[in-house]
């Protein structure tokens, strides 16, 4: 029963049915009444070719969401879909995060705190770091020998997260304050004094972290938009190629 059931939904999910746009029936009164849910609104609605589905992106605040819909509107997937070897969900996401970065580059840069630029290096990554995240702490040295290995600029940017490390605002605006470069970073060197130019630093940092959709520490995103959560040697080198 259980394979009968499988095969009878690829047939529903790859077969055709004629040349109806199965987007045409979504719309955001539509879907706030039947899956009773709000949101800020349709991001975009994409026909996914092949499968009779209409891939849905609404924004709820500064996060985006991805779904899936039936032709009549009222029949969804909330799951990643797997076409021509890609998953699509994560595909969307990636775009739109890659165009968030172009619109926010600006600001990005503004809230950098220091680099490390080996010589010879040509490409640059953004290291959004929290002082007292332990991840940050055991990544921070790989980073360097990475950066070194690929010839990468390390554009190091400090986004505490208050809420389960109480302490970390106060050592960013400091490492701001006294100029921290990043041998200091290396050391912990979490010395000298609060400034209002830092604190202003720090507190622009987080809000603009809201508006690209960063939430997690070590975050990286690359001089082409491309982003990853966590470190590994493997996941930088993917992202800057």
């Amino acid at each position: 029963m259980k394979n009968l059931t499988l095969v009878l939904i690829l047939i529903i999910l790859f077969s055709c049915s004629g040349s109806t746009n199965p987007c045409s029936n979504i719309n955001e009164k539509s879907l706030k009444e039947t899956l009773k849910i709000n949101f800020d609104s349709i991001v975009e609605k994409n026909e996914i070719k092949g499968a009779n589905l209409c891939q849905i992106v609404i924004q709820k605040g500064e996060g985006f969401n991805i779904f899936y819909s039936f032709p009549d509107g009222k029949t969804f997937i909330f799951g990643d879909i797997y076409q021509n070897g890609m998953f699509l969900s994560k595909v969307t996401l990636d775009r739109l995060h890659e165009k968030l970065f172009k619109s926010f580059q600006y600001e990005i840069e503004k809230v950098v705190a220091f680099s490390y630029k080996p010589d010879g290096a040509s490409k640059y990554i953004y290291m959004i770091t929290d002082p007292d995240c332990p991840f940050c702490e055991k990544a921070k040295g790989e980073v360097k020998k990475w950066a070194d290995l690929r010839k990468v600029e390390v554009k190091v940017i400090f986004f505490p997260l208050e809420s389960i490390h109480p302490q970390a605002k106060e050592k960013s605006i400091k490492a701001v304050c006294s100029g921290m470069k990043y041998d200091d970073y290396l050391n912990s060197k979490w010395t000298g004094q609060i400034c209002s130019d830092g604190a202003k630093k720090i507190q622009d940092t987080i809000a603009l972290m809201k508006k690209i959709n960063i939430n997690s520490t070590p975050s990286f995103i690359s001089f082409n938009g491309k982003r990853i959560v966590g470190f590994s040697p493997q996941a930088l080198d993917s992202i800057i190629n």
